[in-house]
């Protein structure tokens, strides 16, 4: 693993991120630590792409971040200030354990596929305030967009019959009925997909992070986000084996991917869109967008956000 400033600065002599600013940044409770470089909104997605290539090399995952502090016009001092790698979150989420990255890392290895959906579950449980109340709404979507939908007493039968208990039950039997009975449902425009755009720092320092590890989905037990790491770590995992999705921009409460494939069935496509939503259920919940919409969106996007705020 490439672990000093002076092999990453002659690693990089000729291409155009030769004379950036470079900082080595200690990461609490490890040996490890981080390599830091100097980019801006126009660079930092083309440095993103050469240090994930030149990966093999340097053994270090690369995120783009920006600090949220004071910016002092020293990029050094605004870096080393912004304290990426603080454990306080991580103490709220594991009380009494070992906070350091392996100990996080090793704990979300340990999940068990049971657990995940244990987990999904009762997300979807807690999302569910009023059963009767967010069938109405749903309801009243779909007619509205397509001029027709089930009757509620239909729904109301397969409530009392256990099937639906939760609005994640809701969403797929009405994504199911809209598939069966819609000849053509519409894709969503550009301007519909717009809660799916990236966050463009404004004015903000920022930095590539070079983390000592090679896994994207693992940059979750370095730089705490919002939504937690425990669950977030293993499903990051999924979502890399199964639509090569990658980490790109961390941003403390968003998270922005790219992926290589895109589901391939709408059925895919839903059961992908109900994951993220009940991990970060503000990725759809602060724009209104319904969890059987989101799976519309992710059949024909190759760019993810994951959004999870107070």
């Amino acid at each position: 693993m490439l672990n000093s400033i002076e092999s990453l600065r002659e690693l990089l002599s000729g291409t155009f991120l030769s004379e950036a600013d470079m900082i080595q940044l200690d990461i609490p409770m490890t040996q490890s630590v981080a390599l830091a470089i100097a980019v801006n909104l126009e660079n930092s997605l083309a440095a993103w792409y050469l240090l994930k290539d030149l990966m093999p090399q340097t053994q270090r995952y690369p995120v783009i971040t920006a600090c949220w502090g004071s910016n002092g016009g020293n990029w050094q001092k605004t870096v080393n200030d912004e304290d990426f790698f603080s454990r306080f979150y991580f103490g709220e989420e594991y009380p009494n354990l070992d906070l350091s990255p392996e100990a996080i890392i090793a704990r979300a290895n340990s999940i068990s596929s049971q657990e995940l959906d244990n987990f999904l579950d009762e997300s979807a449980r807690f999302n569910t305030y009023n059963l009767e109340e967010q069938i109405f709404t749903e309801l009243a979507n779909t007619s509205s967009i397509f001029g027709i939908a089930p009757l509620i007493s239909e729904l109301q039968a397969i409530v009392r019959s256990g099937q639906i208990s939760t609005i994640v039950d809701i969403e797929k039997y009405l994504f199911d009925w809209e598939l069966q009975h819609i000849a053509d449902i519409p894709a969503l425009s550009h301007q519909e997909t717009t809660y799916l755009d990236w966050y463009q720092p404004n004015g903000q320092t920022m930095a590539l992070i070079l983390l000592p590890t090679p896994h994207s989905w693992e940059t979750l037990a370095y730089l705490s986000w919002y939504g937690g790491s425990k669950m977030a770590i293993p499903l990051l995992q999924k979502w890399h084996q199964f639509y090569e999705a990658d980490l790109v921009c961390h941003y403390g409460t968003m998270l922005q991917l790219l992926v290589g494939k895109r589901p391939s069935t709408p059925q895919e496509a839903f059961k992908l869109a109900s994951e993220q939503v009940l991990l970060a259920p503000c990725t759809t919940l602060l724009s209104g967008v319904s969890i059987r919409d989101h799976a519309r969106s992710l059949l024909k996007i190759n760019r993810w956000f994951i959004h999870e705020r107070p």
